[in-house]
Parts: C-alpha cells; structure tokens; sequence
C-alpha cells in the first residue's frame, strides 16, 4: 500500500486534531503511508497518555510570587530555573535565601522590558499585556520512572521553550509524579507567547517524543479520539474555588452534552473507516488493532455494509460510564 488515499488523510487528521493551524509543530503535509500506518498502530497499542495542562497564569509579580510558594512549598521543594540549577545553590552563591532568589527571578519574569536600543535587547511589541506568565503541569501515570522523566521535562522545556525564562519543579503528593512549570510569556527577542488550543496539541506531541526518547512509553491523542469527554465542569475554576483564592459559580459552567457526543461519535466513525481501509487492503494486523480499539472506547457498532455521514450514529456513553467500561475491559483482559 504506496498510495495515501485522501479519505484516510482526512480521517488521520482528523483523530490526530492535526488542523494545520499551529505556528509550529503540526505537520502541514500528509506523512508517508508507512509512517501514517505507524502513528495510528501507537495510538491505539494504549500507551500511556501524556498530560500537558495550562492550570493558570499570573499578572503581576505579586501573583507570581504567590504561585512560586505554592509550587516551592515555601522554599521546601527545589525549583529550577531555565539553565536546571536550584535556587537553592543559587541563593548561595548571591547570598540570598532560596526563596529570596526565586522570587527575584520571578520578579525579573513580571517585568516587562520595553523598547530598547543595543545590541541584544528584547524589544517588547503589540499592545500591553495583561500576563505575565504561564504555569503548566506536566504528568504522566503512575508507575513512570522518575529519573527519565525529569529528564524528558527538562529537554522538552529547553527545546520548546527556549526563548523564554521559566522555572520548573516536581512533586509526589499525588499517585503520579509530575512536574509544574512557570513560562515568562516576553520572549527574549520580545515576542509573546499567546497559547491556543492547537499550541497545547502541539506541546503534548513534543513532551511525549521527549519522553520515549527517555524510554518512557508515552502518546498524546486527543480526548474526543480516545472516546472520552468532558467532566461538565470548569476544572480551573473548582481548583481556584478548592483552593480558597476564587469562589467558583454554583452550579459550575455546562457545556453541551450533544454536540460532545457527536464530536465523540465522529471520532469513532472516523477510526472505522480507518479500519475499513486497512482491511480493505489486507492489512488484517492494522485493521483488527483498530477495531479492537473502537470496541473497547466507544459504544459504536456501525450496521454491515451501511455508510453513516458524518453526526449520525448511535450516542456513546456518558464519560463516567466510558471510562468504567474501559477499565472493566482492561480487567477482563
């Protein structure tokens, strides 16, 4: 099979959100049949899903000093600056304390550097902003190898972000080690970082290549692709509310539960014509690990020999249910 059909290129980008709309990362050209039949046999071989989460920004150095004690835990945990030397052994060397030092480079991160001339200086352009910076998390499930983990945090965030100041920490109070992480949004030439959706794509595609080049399993398909949907609340705003710093509205943000469970049914439509092709081809080993995969995250049988258009089809099930029955499934097996 040379060929790529332009059917199975539609679908492929389609599961992958590859929409072409980002800066950097995505692929702006279909890959090779033999590297299309490979991306798809990953993702559906339940490799473990990276988790790349933008849990707030902050405005001001006073709001960036309150984040930097939190992730620190006031100075106890060690934080990194963007060469991954400890702030510790830095307010050493100037005479300050640990959280002295971070919080004069945090400080340093708040500050907007205007317009300047020289050699060298950042040159800040567009309108002023009302960020300062980013805070990630960055997590993988439990059971991951700590020591190849943070060595795939700290080359993601040095070749992804490279041209700007950031900070980073880990933390093992929950099941699953991970990492957060603070982005300067002024780059050093003086652009600004303005995420979008399609960004944090991008940035899970990269930490997760990152991570196997660590030897650490890892893939970043996209929610709706793997049969999953929202929880129906805004997570940001329960953890601002948990945390005592925002009261969150009662009852929390809805969203719309058809027109999720019809990106979800697409989805799983989109993998069986994938299927479809394969067999169709001979391809028995891709076909059957696909189909395997739709079986076990959506509740999708398409009638023999019936081609459904796209947003027709039975309704998978809620999320919590879908997630139990995956799991079941995972028993049984």
């Amino acid at each position: 099979m040379s060929a790529v059909s332009n059917q199975l290129q539609d679908d492929w980008r389609f599961v992958f959100a590859k929409t072409g709309r980002a800066k950097v990362g995505l692929e702006q050209q279909p890959p090779s049949a033999s590297v299309l039949r490979q991306t798809l046999l990953s993702a559906v071989r339940r490799k473990p899903q990276v988790m790349v989460k933008i849990t707030s920004f902050s405005s001001s150095a006073k709001q960036l000093g309150a984040h930097l004690d939190y992730i620190s835990r006031n100075g106890d945990n060690e934080v990194f600056d963007h060469q991954g030397v400890g702030f510790s052994s830095i307010g050493d060397r100037v005479g300050l304390s640990t959280q002295e030092a971070m919080h004069a480079y945090g400080r340093a991160i708040a500050s907007v550097v205007p317009k300047q001339n020289g050699e060298g200086a950042r040159r800040a352009r567009g309108r002023p902003r009302k960020r300062v910076s980013m805070n990630l998390m960055l997590s993988m499930p439990a059971g991951t190898d700590t020591g190849a983990f943070e060595l795939a945090v700290r080359d993601f965030l040095n070749d992804q972000f490279q041209a700007h100041d950031r900070l980073f920490t880990f933390h093992d109070d929950r099941d699953h080690y991970h990492a957060h992480v603070v982005i300067g949004l002024q780059g050093t030439d003086g652009r600004w970082l303005n995420p979008r959706k399609h960004d944090l794509l991008a940035w899970r595609e990269r930490f997760a290549s990152s991570l196997e080049r660590h030897g650490i399993p890892a893939e970043a398909l996209p929610a709706y692709s793997r049969g999953k949907g929202k929880d129906g609340y805004r997570r940001d705003l329960h953890e601002l509310s948990r945390r005592g710093t925002r009261e969150g509205p009662s009852p929390s943000p809805s969203y719309e539960a058809e027109t999720e469970a019809r990106a979800i049914r697409r989805r799983a439509e989109a993998w069986t014509r994938i299927a479809d092709h394969y067999a169709a081809h001979q391809d028995h080993e891709a076909a059957n690990a696909i189909r395997d995969y739709v079986a076990d995250h959506y509740d999708y049988q398409p009638e023999p020999g019936a081609r459904q258009a796209p947003g027709q089809g039975p309704t998978p099930k809620p999320p919590t249910k879908r997630r139990n029955h995956v799991r079941d499934q995972g028993r049984e097996r």
